[in-house]
């Protein structure tokens, strides 16, 4: 009988046949690709990337990367509302659900698995064009790579399955997991191709993983790999030369720079008069997760993905039931702690990157304190991952991507913008830290009109946590400098809302725990081979 390859996102169902006979299980399947028929084409290559770019997003918001590295980090605290245990629990390092984390971890393995199929059925497809084959694979690597970069980020030591037979694997070391991220991330570097970025190209091409996205990301695993692990280099031998010769070929040759005006980064320009919004997929984008307004509700009778909508800007956005245009109304979850704001007392970016409740004009005296059982509550919220309401035309305000591109006409399903994974800023930072010279930092301080500084690692560290804020770096950062206890427990203290009333937050770090808890059933069904992360073993 053939084996049915299922490419659809959602998930396969089982049929149970009784009397049917060898005969009838053998017949030609003129439905579905299989194993005999499918991997042949440059354009099933490209299909079942895409299957695999697709596991990139989630549908549990609570379990999106970029918000659970904001709550670990000293850059938010909980926020939500006393009903959000979810929240609570990533902030305070409780475990009080036993698969709190299953969404993330079966999304990142479910796309692990489509690209070891991929991988392993590449060569039989028939290219004409010798570029494009490679660049597929080079795309294959890196997603592989990327995957398994963010599963040892968020669990620390996972299991490394490269095959597509079902396997009850123990963790293996991280040497062995950075040995197979640096293998795929070297092939992909070697593998894509050279295109300069342009909008021409970014109009068709915008999500594509590219060289220059592998370079830069093998500088963020070689920076936390050595830091956090203690090593002089990745496995491979990859050296912080070998590092910093490709972060400065991206730098000069990607197209890729840093846009004229800071707050053009982000889709809040388009409400602001004096700047001009260049768009998503824009020249300082290196890359970026895509969505579509295809985000439907998820379940029995339901066509769609909450995945297909951005549930990080829905998470973050202001809490209750009110709009106040030109922002959107969301769960207010990762509110931004006040350190993160003192921090940037003096700098432009300030209120570049915060909206402050206390002073934004569309807010001062009309934001609801303590809507929905707040807990946490700064009144302090990211304007990079924030909904922006439009008047439609007809004097009612929806989202600024429903009135530009339609629909669902829902507050839930609306957000599009694109999670911005690498940065152009991120590489001159991490260029800057590598090499000990203030080159990248000049150029990221220059943006915002701020006089240069020397290089010292202080002043790199002040820089990335101000630049960067809210996405979704500083946490491991602040592990792989070694700083997390001291600047998460710098919090203690400092003054909060529960349910609009003054309080002050608490939190107590614990190393042990540094990362998050594995999901029970996963272990409990790994036959004894996959044992609980440290500190979470019950």
């Amino acid at each position: 009988m053939n084996k049915i390859l299922y490419i659809s996102i959602i998930a396969a169902s089982l049929i149970f046949m009784t009397g049917c006979g060898d005969d009838f299980l053998n017949r030609e399947n003129l439905y579905e690709k299989n194993l005999d028929n499918y991997y042949e084409t440059p354009e099933d290559i490209d299909e079942a990337l895409i299957g695999a770019y697709s596991s990139l997003t989630v549908d549990d918001g609570i379990n999106h990367p970029t918000l659970l590295a904001n709550i670990l980090s000293d850059d938010c605290f909980s926020g939500g509302g006393t009903g959000d245990a979810q929240a609570w629990d990533i902030d305070q390092q409780k475990n009080r659900a036993e698969d709190r984390y299953l969404h993330i971890y079966q999304r990142s393995y479910e796309g692990i698995y489509r690209l070891n199929m991929l991988l392993q059925n590449f060569d039989k497809a028939v290219y004409e064009d010798a570029t494009l084959q490679k660049q597929h694979k080079g795309e294959a690597q890196f997603l592989r790579a990327f995957y398994y970069f963010r599963l040892s980020q968020l669990f620390g030591e996972v299991p490394l399955n490269m095959g597509t037979e079902l396997a009850y694997l123990a963790k293996a070391t991280p040497a062995e997991l950075y040995t197979q991220i640096a293998a795929d991330l070297k092939a992909a570097i070697e593998n894509l191709p050279s295109d300069e970025w342009t909008e021409e190209w970014a109009s068709v091409n915008s999500g594509r993983v590219t060289k220059w996205a592998a370079e830069a990301l093998m500088a963020r695993v070689y920076l936390f790999y050595t830091g956090y692990y203690n090593a002089g280099e990745l496995p491979g031998g990859i050296t912080q030369a070998n590092v910093v010769a490709w972060l400065e070929d991206c730098i000069a040759n990607s197209g890729h720079d840093l846009l004229g005006d800071y707050r053009s980064v982000w889709p809040y320009a388009h409400a602001l008069d004096d700047v001009e919004w260049p768009g998503d997929g824009h020249k300082e984008t290196v890359w970026a997760l895509k969505y579509t307004n295809q985000g439907h509700w998820t379940g029995p009778g339901n066509p769609g993905r909450l995945a297909y909508s951005n549930q990080l800007v829905l998470y973050c956005a202001m809490r209750g039931g009110n709009d106040y245009p030109p922002y959107g109304q969301g769960w207010g979850i990762g509110q931004i702690s006040t350190l993160l704001d003192d921090a940037m007392l003096g700098d432009p970016r300030q209120e570049m990157s915060i909206i402050d409740v206390t002073t934004d004009p569309s807010l001062v005296g009309s934001h609801e304190w303590g809507a929905w059982q707040f807990r946490d509550e700064t009144g302090l919220y990211s304007k990079k991952y924030m909904p922006i309401i439009t008047d439609n035309g007809e004097g009612a305000y929806k989202g600024m991507y429903y009135n530009l591109y339609g629909g669902q006409d829902s507050y839930q399903l609306w957000n599009m913008q694109d999670d911005i994974i690498i940065r152009f800023a991120d590489v001159l930072l991490m260029h800057s830290e590598l090499t000990g010279t203030a080159d990248g930092m000049t150029r990221v301080r220059g943006r915002v009109g701020l006089d240069p500084l020397p290089y010292s690692l202080e002043n790199l560290k002040k820089e990335r946590q101000i630049e960067l804020s809210c996405e979704g770096l500083r946490y491991y950062d602040i592990l792989r400098w070694g700083d997390a206890k001291t600047a998460i427990e710098a919090a203690n203290g400092s003054p909060v809302k529960l349910l609009g009333v003054d309080d002050v937050y608490s939190v107590s770090f614990d190393e042990d725990k540094a990362f998050l808890p594995l999901p029970e059933s996963e272990v409990n069904l790994s036959r004894g081979n996959l044992v609980q992360n440290p500190g979470w073993a019950k």
